[in-house]
């Protein structure tokens, strides 16, 4: 099977749809990529409008899908204002899923260098005993790979370090 790469006109087109086109065309999608895009601003529904170039109605049943999800908090009453909660997992993997597109698109590293941050930044936060041990230190450009086994007849997943001479299993 030969890959045929796409044609510009076609690159385009996929680089206008949220996601490269994954969830469609749809409004809601339209918002999600705007807000994972700068989710350190605050989005008037007004202003989702003209970004996203959809109805008010249709920019509302959006904000008030993604609120009731918890991806985005409302204040303000009468005239709304929201804001992305970076704290939501949901925040992570779409962020990580609009870089893994433009990586996939471009033939870019932004998914691997988020990644390696969030390994960096997060991890460490989690408690001894979880899934990835605090322990475990990790650093950028460390590979891992995951292994699927079996312990006391129940299936695990584990995350193992690999490395020149070494194996390390977190999880």
């Amino acid at each position: 099977m030969t890959n045929v790469a796409p044609s510009p006109d076609h690159e385009r087109e996929l680089s206008d749809i949220p996601y490269a086109g994954l969830f469609g065309d749809t409004v809601i999608a339209r918002v999600v990529e705007e807000i994972i895009a700068d989710p350190h601003s605050s989005y008037r529904p007004r202003e989702l409008e003209e970004l996203t170039g959809a109805s008010a109605p249709s920019v509302r049943d959006a904000l008030s899908t993604l609120t009731r999800l918890g991806l985005l908090v409302s204040s303000g009453g009468k005239h709304p204002v929201y804001t992305v909660d970076t704290t939501k997992k949901t925040f992570v993997a779409l962020t990580l899923l609009a870089y893994a597109v433009l990586d996939d698109r471009k033939e870019s590293d932004c998914m691997h260098t988020a990644l390696a941050h969030y390994c960096e930044t997060e991890l460490p936060k989690i408690p001894e005993g979880s899934a990835i041990p605090a322990a475990m230190k990790i650093n950028a450009g460390d590979e891992f790979r995951l292994v699927a086994r079996k312990e006391k007849g129940n299936l695990v997943l584990v995350y193992e370090r690999v490395g020149p001479g070494k194996t390390e299993t977190a999880g």
